[in-house]
C-alpha cells in the first residue's frame, strides 16, 4: 500500500498536478506516514539537498491535530538562489513562508549518544535567510489538513529559495532577530527568530535527534529550513515578494 501512495504523490509533484482524492487509506501513524514519505523521496530520484521543518509552533501543531513537529526533503530540483522567479504549476496554494536556513560544514554522524545542541551548533557552516513556498499535491476539499498526510507529502514543500549567507553567525542573536515580509511593498507579516520552537538552532537540534533515532543523519552541505517566522499568506504572481532578516539580510522572489 505503501509503495502506491509514495509513487501517487511523486508523480503528482513531478508533473506540478493535484491528486483529485486520497491516494489511499489515511496513514495509521506518523511512522507510516514518513514510511510513505521515503517511497515518495526514493520514486522522484531527485537529490536531496536538506529537510525542511513544520509544524514548528503550538499554533502550527493544533491546527494539524498534532504533539510534535514534522520534517521533509528538500529536492534539489525545487532549490533556488535568490534573487530569482519560481516557477508555480496552475492551481498551486503558493503559501510563502520566511524562514532561516542552515548549511552544514560537516556530517552529523549517527551514534547512539544524543547529540546536544553544542554538537549541532559545531556542524553550522553557515546560516541564511530563506523562502519557502509550500503547496499540496491535493485539491482543496475544505477539510482539516491532516498531519500524517502532510509528512507523507514531503511536508507540503515546492520550493526552498534562500539568500547569502553569514558564516559568522554566532554574532546573531537567532532568536531575537526581527523578520518581515512584504509582497507588492505591502508588509504581509513580522517575527522573530524564537517564533520557530524558541529559536532556529533549537528547531535544528529537534531535527538532528529526530533523525538520528531513525537510523538517519544530517551531512555535510545539506540546507535545513527550521520553520515559519512570521504569518504565512498566499503569494500572487507577477510581484516582487521580499523577506529581510535584518543583520542577517534579504531574500528576493518573484513567483511566476
Amino acid at each position: 500500500m505503501n509503495s502506491s501512495i509514495g509513487r501517487a504523490l511523486a508523480s503528482a509533484r513531478l508533473d506540478g498536478t493535484k491528486l483529485a482524492a486520497d491516494p489511499g487509506p489515511t496513514p495509521k501513524s506518523l511512522t507510516q506516514a514518513y514510511e510513505i514519505q521515503d517511497e515518495m523521496i526514493e520514486t522522484i530520484s531527485v537529490p536531496v539537498v536538506g529537510w525542511k521543518i513544520g509544524a514548528n509552533s503550538p499554533e502550527a501543531r493544533a491546527r494539524l491535530n498534532t504533539d510534535q513537529p514534522l520534517y521533509g526533503p528538500l529536492f534539489d530540483r525545487w532549490t533556488y538562489a535568490a534573487p530569482t522567479r519560481i516557477p508555480t504549476p496552475n492551481g498551486a496554494l503558493m503559501v510563502v513562508e520566511v524562514e532561516i536556513a542552515f548549511r552544514l560544514k560537516r556530517d552529523l554522524e549517527l551514534r547512539d549518544e544524543a547529540f546536544s545542541e553544542q554538537d549541532v551548533a559545531d556542524a553550522i557552516g553557515s546560516v541564511h535567510p530563506a523562502i519557502e513556498i509550500v503547496d499540496r499535491r491535493f485539491r482543496d476539499t475544505g477539510k482539516p489538513v491532516d498531519a500524517k498526510w502532510l509528512i507523507a507529502d514531503g511536508a507540503a514543500n515546492h520550493a526552498f529559495i534562500y539568500g547569502e549567507g553569514r558564516t559568522d553567525w554566532r554574532a546573531l542573536n537567532l532568536p531575537e532577530l526581527a523578520v518581515s515580509v512584504a509582497m507588492d511593498g505591502k508588509v504581509m507579516g513580522t517575527g522573530t527568530g524564537a517564533e520557530s520552537m524558541g529559536g532556529p538552532l533549537k528547531a535544528l537540534h529537534w531535527l538532528a535527534e529526530e533523525l538520528r533515532q531513525k537510523g538517519k543523519r544530517l551531512n555535510a552541505g545539506n540546507y535545513i529550513i527550521t520553520g515559519s517566522l512570521a504569518p504565512v499568506f498566499e503569494g500572487k504572481r507577477g510581484v516582487p515578494i521580499i523577506g529581510d532578516f535584518g543583520a542577517l539580510g534579504q531574500v528576493e522572489i518573484v513567483l511566476a
